[in-house]
């Protein structure tokens, strides 16, 4: 299980569908999946695909700017916005392949956050479906390392992300619970985020099964059970395997990989469009992460956390360029998760 990592190209994770929008990439690498089902091949292609994908990208150059009474610093990691009076550290990580930039454009709690004596850490931590205890071993070092280079209060920290980075978020932050860290968190707020594998396997079994569906559309989940077999086995093997690292497995109840958040505050957001998600990536509400995370907060609130909320909202995804999705930042109401974080 060392393979967490999907190098291969920038990718979305948008309900259970790992393809929102793909890079040129990527999309070489499933044009000659079409022709070759070698895994070798495969293989080389996603190398090819890393080539094309980074060559062309430039590399951020660390930098620091002053506005007002914050301070912004820009590494290849991460994005820092330093309030000079800060009270809570808010740390940020973004959907598959986003980087801290594209987190900016799409999630407007910067000016808010600031605003209300905040720091926000937007991390460049972006190309992990899930992470294990030695990922996790290094991210909070890495972390700290951040926190203490820039001198940051961390009296009160909050942790967040979107789609795959909401799976991260809930990992980590259940990492530093667990481990005395001088970080600690106090709250974890998840968006739209895949955070129980198994169910992700299962809705793409379900998925190859569909004739309705295109080669295209057969293309994400083809590579998610060929990946995820590769990584955690097969059959009951998979299930046990991936319990290891999945935050949640509805399947079996398994919520211990996050066990040591249920006194922290915790807050699932989500947009269960049924009609958006039937139409336009003909999927059942069942298979979506609004699905998931309903189930997840009813599993929970069984369990006595009293700490856990599930905001559902209503026509509020859209992207950045005003397209609709409810696979997005916009359904966080800024103003009322701040609000939350202080309370």
């Amino acid at each position: 299980m060392g393979k967490k990592q999907i190098t291969w190209a920038q990718f979305k994770v948008s309900g259970f569908k790992i393809v929102d929008l793909l890079t040129p990439a990527l999309k070489l690498v499933k044009l000659l999946s079409h022709f070759e089902t070698s895994v070798v091949l495969m293989k080389r292609t996603y190398i090819l695909a890393i080539v094309l994908f980074f060559g062309c990208k430039e590399k951020n150059k660390d930098f620091n700017t002053e506005k007002g009474h914050n301070k912004t610093i820009i590494a290849d990691t991460y994005e820092l916005i330093k309030s000079n009076d800060s009270r809570v550290l808010l740390i940020v990580f973004p959907g598959g392949g986003a980087t801290s930039k594209e987190t900016k454009e799409n999630f407007n709690i910067v000016e808010n956050a600031t605003g209300n004596s905040f720091s926000v850490l937007l991390m460049n931590f972006n190309r992990h479906l899930w992470i294990n205890e030695e990922d996790s071993e290094k991210l909070s070092a890495d972390i700290k390392t951040i926190i203490e280079q820039n001198d940051l209060n961390t009296e009160k920290i909050f942790i967040g992300g979107i789609s795959i980075g909401g799976t991260v978020a809930i990992t980590i932050a259940n990492y530093l619970s667990k481990s005395n860290s001088s970080i600690e968190p106090n709250g974890v707020f998840v968006v739209d985020s895949p955070i129980d594998l198994y169910a992700l396997y299962q809705s793409s079994q379900k998925d190859i099964l569909r004739k309705d569906f295109s080669e295209e559309r057969l293309s994400e989940p083809k590579f998610i059970i060929r990946y995820f077999e590769e990584e955690f086995g097969r059959s009951d093997t998979l299930l046990t395997n991936i319990q290891k690292v999945s935050p949640i497995t509805l399947q079996t109840r398994n919520t211990t990989n996050i066990k040591n958040l249920k006194n922290k505050k915790l807050r699932f957001y989500t947009e269960p469009d049924t009609l958006w998600w039937k139409e336009n990536r003909q999927t059942d509400f069942e298979s979506t992460n609004a699905y998931m995370l309903q189930k997840t907060f009813e599993i929970l609130k069984s369990e006595n956390w009293n700490n856990v909320q599930l905001v559902q909202t209503e026509n509020k995804g859209f992207r950045a360029n005003g397209k609709r999705h409810p696979h997005s930042w916009s359904i966080v109401d800024t103003d009322d998760l701040i609000e939350w974080i202080l309370e």
